[in-house]
This record gives C-alpha cells, sequence and structure tokens, in this order.
C-alpha cells in the first residue's frame, strides 16, 4: 500500500488510516509524512491471532474503528483495502459518504477452513456478507483475473465496475534486488523461505524433506501463528540445519537474499486465487524460485524462466527437485529481472488509478 500512496499522493491530497503492528505503539497519532500525505495511526494491541474467534473480535472492532476515524476527515473518495475481510463491511458502513473503491488483495474469505460443517456455515456467511457489502462500492479492483471472475460469479456487481491492479514490486526494491552480488557457488546449498509462516503456507513438507538432507541449509524469515511450533521442533530435534530467524526488516533480508542457492514459495490449496507479492521479490533476483502448490501463482510462474514447481498433491517429489538443482551450477535468469521491470513495477501499475478515480 506504500506504493498506492505514493502514486496518489502525485496527484490528490492522500489521509492514510492505519492501524499499528500488533503490541507496538505510534510515535505520533499524526504523521505528515509528505505535502500531500497525512498517515492518522491507530495503536493495535497484542492479542492471540491463532485463536480465530478473538482474532475475528479484534479485526471485527478495529475495522469499525478505522472506518470511523476515517468518516471524521472530509473526503471525495474512500479507497478501502481488505487486509481484514471485516473492513469492507465497515468501510460500507461507517467511511463516510462519499464515493467508495474496494481494494480486493486476496479473496481472504475463501481462506477459511471447511473441514466440518460448522467450518463451512462460518465461511459460507462471511463469502455472503463480503459479496453483499461489496456491492455497496462504487468501483472494486482485484489482483488478478481469477479474482475477478469469482467476484463476477458471486456478487451482483457489473464487469465494468471491476478493474485489475495486479501485485508487483517496487521500483527501488526491485533495482536493490537486480543490482545485489549474488553467491555463484551451489556449496553450501542454502533454501531460503521469506513469508507469512501460517496454516496457509504449511511449511512441514519443507522442514520433513530438508531435515533429512545432508550439507543443506534452510533460511525461514517471517513471522505467523505457526512459528512458534517449528521453533519447538527445529530445537527439541536439535536440527541444526533448519533456522527460524523471525520476521527482519527489509535492508536485513538482502544478505539472506544473496547467500541463497533458491529461493522457496508455498501455498495451500485454499489459497489458489492467490499470487503472493513475494513472489515478485523472488523473480526481481534472478534466483531459482521452487513454488510448492498450485492455482494462479503456478499459472503466474509458467510464464517465467529458472522456476519449478511442486504439485500440492506430490510433496515426496520436493527432495527429488532440490537434489537435482543442487546438482546444477547456479544461473541467474536476467529474462526473469526483464519481465518484472516491463510489467510488474507497482508505480506504473498505480498509475491505472488515475483513470478509475476520474471515471
Amino acid at each position: 500500500m506504500d506504493a498506492v500512496v505514493s502514486t496518489l499522493g502525485t496527484e490528490y491530497k492522500v489521509n492514510v488510516f492505519t492501524l499499528t503492528e500488533r503490541g507496538r505503539k505510534a510515535f505520533d497519532k499524526e504523521n505528515q509524512v509528505s505535502d500531500n500525505i497525512i498517515v492518522h495511526s491507530i495503536n493495535l494491541p497484542k492479542y492471540t491471532k491463532s485463536l480465530f474467534f478473538i482474532r475475528a473480535l479484534f479485526e471485527l472492532y478495529y475495522s469499525i474503528r478505522l472506518s470511523q476515524k476515517a468518516s471524521k476527515t472530509p473526503a471525495d473518495l474512500t479507497f478501502v483495502t481488505s487486509p481484514y475481510m471485516f473492513l469492507i463491511p465497515a468501510a460500507a458502513l461507517f467511511a463516510g459518504k462519499g464515493k467508495k473503491i474496494a481494494d480486493v488483495r486476496d479473496l481472504v474469505w475463501c481462506y477459511l477452513p471447511k473441514k466440518n460443517w460448522f467450518q463451512r456455515y462460518i465461511r459460507r456467511n462471511f463469502e455472503k456478507l463480503v459479496c453483499r457489502f461489496l456491492t455497496h462500492f462504487d468501483h472494486v479492483t482485484v489482483t488478478n483475473p481469477v479474482e475477478r471472475t469469482w467476484l463476477l460469479k458471486h456478487t451482483s456487481l457489473e464487469e465494468e465496475k471491476i478493474s485489475i491492479l495486479s501485485n508487483g514490486i517496487s521500483l527501488d526494491r526491485f533495482e536493490r534486488l537486480a543490482s545485489l552480488k549474488y553467491h555463484n557457488k551451489n556449496s553450501p546449498f542454502v533454501i531460503t523461505y521469506i513469508g507469512n509462516i501460517g496454516n496457509g503456507q504449511d511449511l512441514q513438507p519443507l522442514i520433513n524433506t530438508i531435515k533429512g538432507m545432508r550439507d543443506v541449509k534452510l533460511n525461514i524469515i517471517g513471522d505467523g501463528i505457526e512459528f512458534k511450533k517449528f521453533f519447538n521442533l527445529v530445537r527439541s530435534e536439535n536440527l541444526s540445519n533448519i533456522h527460524l530467524h523471525g520476521k527482519l526488516r527489509w535492508n536485513r533480508v538482502l544478505p539472506f537474499y544473496q547467500s541463497s542457492s533458491v529461493l522457496y514459495a508455498r501455498l495451500g490449496e485454499n489459497y489458489n486465487s492467490a499470487i503472493p507479492s513475494k513472489l515478485f521479490e523472488y523473480l526481481s533476483t534472478g534466483l531459482p524460485v521452487v513454488f510448492h502448490g498450485s492455482g494462479v501463482a503456478k499459472d503466474f510462474l509458467g510464464q517465467f524462466e529458472n522456476t519449478i514447481i511442486v504439485d500440492n498433491e506430490v510433496s515426496g517429489s520436493l527432495a527429488s527437485i532440490l537434489n537435482g538443482l543442487r546438482q546444477k551450477q547456479k544461473l541467474l535468469s536476467f529474462s526473469n529481472r526483464e519481465m518484472i521491470e516491463s510489467f510488474y513495477l507497482r508505480e506504473n501499475i498505480n498509475r491505472k488509478l488515475f483513470s478509475i478515480i476520474d471515471g
């Protein structure tokens, strides 16, 4: 969203209403970061994300608070992104009377589990709730054609009211990654995962594979509801070749990219409509990318070279793929970098918002 705000700030005055990270307090409730951009922060207390109902209550309460706070600042247009599924109905009801755009980064309501009747009931009703309130918005943006098709099928939105604004990478990050000097040897063989550590990523097959491989190192960078579980597993089994580093600032991640032989990404079946932003970073390095999953992310990676797909149903093939990569000379893909620079820089993608807003 930094890139979206920066783009909008070149043409309009922008007020950003946001929550802090869990347990963090903002230095200032209002912070003018440029002539046209003011950030308004609400402190988000620490809570247990792994407990569904507690998480849902916090997300509901703070979605309403954000929307109410935003409504007190007059605006011609409210642009609502959706890290919380409750933010869409909350903004529709409480975020003032001006025009509204819903920015659907993920179909998060489709990620809810559906293993038993109760989970299916909860998921079905969340879907109905979000679909109902999406029709209150003047326009909706999504990140890929699969999300657009889903909305057309499940809501009464008309085709001209849904636009695609792809995920991507900022020019600054792209240039930093493309200009790094990467180690050109496969010894030691280093696999790096960067991203969320949760149920949707299910890193257990990767950890099970790596712990049985000699002379292979795995770096896991990120946080999430399964971090503690894997941290305790690595410590209890004394897995000296697997390292969990927690969430790091982006500048501190760069050395891990430089020393990597392979970059790994994983999405479960519930996330078949998502293309994680991290894939654009991975591809900008030119390093080999192993993706364990299916869906639209698999199709997206099919456009690029130096990418290897492991099907969700055939996790056993992960070991053979990694062993095969160890035997090959590590080559960087300059073609991947060129494609990212040509089609997936956020600054270029976000300029499409101007024609939507003018309309």
